[in-house]
């Protein structure tokens, strides 16, 4: 913003005070106008944001969906796998499968780094932070669920081959694998509750 002297001499205190008067109004509108561009520059930030978080959370809340259809399965692959090993005599299996699809949270991390919350009114700010701290809830229970599976592997796959203490211990990690199934599924169905209400879904019966 330019200040420029006045294109005269200022000859009375009259001519002085207009000569502020007009300074004080272009001052002021200069300001204006500036808090106008940054406001709607904001309120786009805002609106960006809404975007982004209604198209990410729809695609997490559809992954949650996938990941609740096939830990059953996995359990069911589990219990296989406990059934062969307690038999008199063991076959070589393979271990049960693992679904693992880190959930996306670019869109939240976007707008924490361009300030674009604070444009949100709180409680439609805070809904969309309890959905994603949920989510990231479910991605660290499935990180160490992969970690887990990975450690299966380290007793092979022949339950022959193995020795009753070796079967004992493989029993003993599957079925810890198996419980941290159904906690994975507990944080996702609440990461599910917490999507829906963010995205002003109703819950699914």
């Amino acid at each position: 913003m330019d200040l420029h002297a006045p294109e005269g001499p200022i000859r009375s205190i009259k001519d002085f005070l207009v000569h502020i008067v007009i300074v004080t109004i272009g001052i002021l509108i200069a300001l204006g106008l500036e808090q106008l561009v940054e406001a709607r520059h904001h309120a786009h930030l805002a609106r960006q944001a809404v975007e982004g978080f209604t198209r990410e959370l729809t695609v997490d809340g559809r992954q949650l969906q996938d990941v609740l259809t096939t830990n059953p399965k996995v359990r069911a692959e589990i219990d296989e796998w406990i059934a062969n090993l307690s038999a008199a005599n063991p076959h070589e299996m393979d271990y049960p499968g693992i679904y693992f699809d880190p959930v996306s949270t670019t869109s939240w991390e976007t707008a924490m780094a361009t300030q674009a919350l604070g444009e949100l009114p709180y409680e439609q700010a805070h809904l969309y932070a309890d959905a994603y701290s949920a989510l990231r809830i479910v991605d660290d229970l499935r990180r160490r669920g992969l970690s887990d599976w990975q450690g299966l592997h380290t007793f092979g796959k022949n339950g022959a081959a193995m020795t009753a203490d070796q079967r004992r211990m493989l029993v003993e990690r599957l079925r810890s694998y198996e419980t941290g199934t159904e906690v994975i599924d507990s944080a996702a169905r609440n990461a599910l509750t917490l999507i829906q209400a963010a995205l002003g879904e109703k819950p699914h019966a």
